[in-house]
């Protein structure tokens, strides 16, 4: 009993810390997101996948999530880690050879690109293999390439994902082929595709529809062609989505359905994942692309991204003590632009602000320096960026300043004088 309740109030604990969280998205501006904080709308679409994760990846806000933290099996979903590892960790230009190990490691009715023993490839045109027909023998040769052997490459990508903060992750291939304790979440899937998108060469080997293998010093032919598995982005499929850009679908009859999805529209860009989906979902459809089509429009319509503020914009003009009478009046203009994703119900004028002054603000002053900080509250986000100089602010000669100051005095002198002679007289 003991044990269960400490294993209920970790779950309590991990959910709080998943829910809030802050950290730096620019050199100079930090987010804080509180999704307890943020709109609940009330016209979600249904969704028959077992496990869904949809986010906006800049600012992290989760559009819907469903059972995003429990372990499903991943299936060729697998293969975006061993993309991110091996894009980490070797030259694309690199050549390998395939091993006849590499390819019998690969079970009768899983998915492969043909690649013969003995054949020389570069990474890169791996990559492509792996990542658009789902080649499973690709997988296996770039992990011997790039671990020395399959299990120091596994280990790698446990290691990596760990990294990245992948909750329940454990890897055991990869590819994806099918074991009990190859298994993750879709939250963890989230954290893996947001990572791999930082590749431009992962964004292109994602969006290709087709990819011709080229001619080897084992196979003279060019006629080996690849086909995309995401019939999103395939325009000769039902499913096809001007919207999407990848990413990488996965099929087993453990996993199920499994589609990690990404997609750009109007400068709102979305990561997805859904896990465990049905082949026809009761209305002659795949559920993991009909899912994540009702996911990503979903959220185009009920969301926008919106500029909240400019590099630039004066938020506030302040009088400068000690400075030159032409240099005193001092713009605070903001240091970075920020845009983020808001309900289509929230306007700019629901943004709370809040500035926040460094304390003693004299001169001299260089341009640009920092004077203090602005935040912008808005749908369960709050961003911080410095407010800084508009100009060079120069401090007064330090005669001038006394000179003031003595004449001031004088000032007070006399007034006090008048003041005590009109006194004498009325007594």
């Amino acid at each position: 009993m003991i044990k269960h309740k400490n294993i209920v109030f970790l779950t309590i604990i991990t959910l709080v810390v998943l829910s809030t969280y802050c950290y730096a998205i620019d050199s100079n501006i930090t987010l804080e997101y509180a999704k307890e904080n943020q709109l609940v709308l009330d016209n979600y679409p249904e969704i028959g996948c077992k496990a869904v994760y949809i986010a906006e990846p800049t600012s992290g806000k989760i559009i819907y999530e469903k059972n995003a933290h429990e372990k499903m099996y991943p299936a060729s979903t697998t293969k975006i880690l061993t993309a991110l590892v091996v894009m980490e960790n070797c030259d694309l230009n690199e050549k390998t050879t395939v091993s006849q190990h590499a390819l019998d490691l690969v079970p009768d009715g899983y998915t492969n690109a043909k690649l013969l023993a003995g054949e020389e490839l570069d990474i890169k045109t791996l990559l492509y293999c792996l990542l658009i027909p789902s080649a499973n023998e690709a997988a296996n040769v770039l992990a011997e390439y790039v671990g020395g052997d399959i299990d120091t490459f596994v280990k790698m990508c446990n290691d990596r994902a760990n990294e990245l903060g992948c909750e329940i992750l454990h890897f055991t291939s990869p590819n994806g082929i099918h074991d009990e304790n190859h298994y993750c979440s879709a939250y963890d899937l989230y954290l893996i595709a947001k990572e791999c998108c930082k590749h431009d060469i992962f964004n292109e080997i994602v969006k290709t529809e087709k990819f011709t293998l080229p001619a080897t010093n084992k196979y003279s032919n060019t006629d080996r062609e690849l086909k995309s598995t995401n019939e999103m982005i395939r325009s000769d499929k039902k499913y096809y989505y001007e919207n999407c850009t990848g990413i990488k679908t996965g099929h087993t009859s453990q996993a199920g359905e499994c589609f990690v999805g990404s997609s750009l529209k109007d400068g709102l860009e979305l990561i997805s994942v859904v896990m465990g989906g049905r082949e026809d979902n009761g209305k002659g459809m795949n559920e993991r692309f009909y899912d994540t089509k009702q996911l990503m429009e979903f959220t185009y319509d009920n969301y926008s991204m919106i500029e909240i503020v400019n590099y630039g914009d004066v938020v506030e003009t302040i009088e400068v003590e000690k400075a030159t009478s032409d240099t005193a009046s001092l713009d605070l203009i903001v240091d970075n632009t920020i845009s983020t994703i808001v309900p289509n119900s929230i306007n700019k004028e629901d943004i709370k602000t809040t500035i926040t002054l460094d304390e003693g603000i004299v001169a001299p002053i260089e341009q640009n320096q920092v004077l203090g900080s602005i935040s912008y509250d808005v749908d369960g986000l709050v961003y911080s960026t410095n407010l800084i100089a508009s100009h060079a602010v120069e401090k007064q000669p330090y005669w001038l300043y006394n000179l003031v100051a003595i004449i001031t005095i004088l000032f007070m002198m006399v007034f006090l004088l008048k003041k005590n002679k009109k006194s004498k007289k009325k007594r």
